[in-house]
């Protein structure tokens, strides 16, 4: 009798122990680090791909001789803040089951796009930086779908704006859709 209880407590361990590991929300894979696109000059978005001037005439202001200075800061802190950028992932497992309200990395968002927005309105010369964060943004399958779409908003308002074609970038059309819905700062 005690053999029999010993073996069916051994097996009952071995598939428990199988179960729980092999369950991804108990063992969750080990997190890779989001790495942005605009860190490297070759990598993802060269130079804005697919995104020519529609005017020569230039809507910035001139260059002062800090200005490179205040690009290389602001590229910077467009890199940190993309690299903060919510993905799916990191939602479905920092959620704890609640589902029922807006996660504060998504608030945090926001105000990084507030942020962004407040930099350009006072340094025009900002624009194709941030037109580089904003098209990673809304092309990165991996980030919160809400993100993108806003991302995609913020890309059409500015390069309309600056008066930059970005009819070759090609954005998923559901994303579009959504950013169509968002009120557009024009």
């Amino acid at each position: 009798m005690k053999k029999i209880i010993l073996f069916t407590s051994s097996v009952l361990i071995v598939v428990g122990l199988t179960f729980w590991k092999a369950t991804p929300h108990l063992n969750p894979p080990p997190k890779k680090p989001q790495q942005s696109p605009l860190a490297f000059p070759n990598a993802v978005i060269p130079n804005l791909m697919g995104v020519k001037n529609k005017n020569t005439a230039r809507l910035t202001t001139p260059q002062a001789p800090n200005s490179t200075e205040e690009v290389r800061v602001f590229r910077s802190y467009l890199e940190n803040s993309y690299i903060q950028l919510p993905s799916i992932t990191s939602l479905r497992l920092n959620r704890d089951g609640d589902f029922h309200h807006v996660s504060p990395s998504v608030l945090q968002t926001s105000e990084v796009f507030g942020e962004i927005s407040d930099r350009l309105k006072t340094s025009p010369n900002l624009i194709k930086e941030a037109l580089r964060f904003y098209r990673a943004c809304a092309l990165n399958e991996q980030l919160v779908t809400s993100i993108r779409a806003v991302c995609t908003r913020n890309l059409k308002d500015w390069s309309k704006i600056a008066r930059i074609d970005i009819s070759k970038i090609e954005i998923p059309e559901s994303i579009e859709k959504i950013a169509d819905v968002i009120p557009s700062r024009n």
